[in-house]
Parts: structure tokens; sequence; C-alpha cells
């Protein structure tokens, strides 16, 4: 009975602390506004004409355009940046950090912050796209191919996932806000600067591009390309965001998290 009690008592206190740290990341001032940048940027890049087909808007307006100005463009990716670099640091900050480990595992906390995480960067990408799909709808009356549309939406999603999960390790490890934005801020902006001077394997943004080009054969061509290169690349680009995860719960577990 008393076992029983307390496994009851700990799934309350786990529905409570995920309700909690859901609201508080959702309803953020910052979450909001990264909400609202993202529509502003979707919308800037939907600008085509009325009368298009159905396969232009797919292979040229969604898929070379939109997808194709997004990787081009840096600025969207410091979102997951910004909504995850206090998710764990943050608690160090405040000083609140010891009530809360001392209350449950550091493994269910983690869990339920990455949770809340990925659904927080999972809203935001489906605002992005929403507002491209719902504009070419309004301006040409057709729709993006589900497919395409949903192909599209998941490597946008792994990117964004990828830098969340490395700004969660950052903050996780160091438990400092500052440097948890700083450094993923960095790695992004010298992305560019990795590729101009042949350094691809260090760019996930190369690994993306290969995947982006992978599937433009699929769809487009209905050709499938296999090479070592290629098959690597999937590899690294859908398995590098759970590895940096696994890291994380294994390293924060070894940590010292007494605040001095």
């Amino acid at each position: 009975m008393k076992r029983k009690n307390k496994i009851n008592s700990s799934l309350f206190y786990e529905k409570n602390l995920f309700s909690f740290y859901l609201k508080k990341r959702i309803l953020s001032i910052k979450f909001i506004l990264c909400i609202l940048f993202s529509i502003l940027i979707s919308f800037s890049q939907s600008t085509f004409g009325r009368t298009i087909s159905s396969q232009y808007l797919d292979e040229y307006i969604f898929w070379q355009k939109f997808l194709g100005v997004f990787s081009l463009t840096i600025f969207p990716l410091y979102f997951p940046i910004i909504i995850s670099a206090d998710i764990v640091s943050g608690e160090f900050s405040n000083k609140s950090a010891m009530i809360i480990y001392s209350m449950e595992s550091r493994t269910k906390i983690l869990s339920i912050k990455l949770l809340i995480l990925i659904i927080s960067i999972f809203i935001l990408n489906l605002f992005y796209f929403l507002t491209f799909l719902i504009i070419a709808f309004i301006k040409t009356g057709i729709f993006v191919s589900i497919h395409i549309f949903l192909i599209g939406f998941l490597i946008i999603f792994i990117e964004f996932l990828f830098i969340s999960s490395l700004t969660f390790m950052i903050s996780a490890l160091t438990r400092n806000t500052f440097v948890s934005f700083i450094l993923p801020f960095f790695y992004i902006s010298i992305t560019s600067f990795l590729e101009y001077y042949e350094l691809e394997l260090l760019s996930y943004n190369s690994y993306k591009m290969k995947i982006i080009s992978f599937f433009e054969n699929f769809l487009f061509n209905e050709q499938i390309i296999f090479s070592i290169v290629k098959n690597i690349s999937i590899i690294i680009f859908f398995g590098l965001p759970i590895l940096i995860m696994l890291i994380t719960f294994y390293s924060f577990k070894q940590l010292d998290i007494r605040i001095d």
C-alpha cells in the first residue's frame, strides 16, 4: 500500500512538473516572439504569382525556394537556441536546482525537460511551415503535396532538434545560460566558413544539404541514389541529435550539481 502511494505521489509530481515546465516554456515572452518572427520570415518567403501549377508549387516554390532560402538563412536557427539556452542552467542561476533535483531523479527531470523542448520545437516548426502553406493556398488556391510538405517539415524539424539538443547539452553540462547561448550561436555562425575551408565533416548543414539532395532526386526525378557518403550523411543527420541527448543524460548524471 505504501509503495502504491509512493508511485502515485511520484506520478502526480511528474505530471505537475511537466505541466509547470510546459506552460513556462510555451507561454514565455521569448517563445511567443520566436513564433512571431518565424511567421514573419515564412511570410517574407511566400512571394509568388497566383497562376502556377501544383508541380511548380511543390518543386520550385516550396522545395527549392522555401527550403533553399531556409538553408541559406541562418537566422531561424537561432530560435531553438533562444528557447533552450536556459532549460537546465536557468534553475542553477536562480538557485532552485537543488530543491527540484532533490525531489526526483535527474533522469526523470531531464526527460521531462527534453520532451517539453521537443514539443516546443515542433510547435515552432509547425507555425513556420503552416504559415507558408496557408499563404500559398490563399494566393494560388492549391496546397503543397502532403508527402513533399511532410518530408520538408521533417528535415527542418531534425535540424532544429540538432541545434536544440546541442544547446540542451551545453546548458546541462555547463549550467551557465550565457555559455549555452553563445557556443551554439557561434557554431551556427561559422558554418559557412567550415564549408568554405572544406571542413564539411564538422558542418551539420552540409549533411542536411545532402539529405535535401537525396529526397529531391527521390521526389522529383524518381531516382534513388545511394552511396557511402549519402548513407553516412543520413545516419549522421538523423542520429546525431539522439547521440547528443544520450551523452547529455549520461554526463549530467555524473556531475556534482551542488550549488556553492
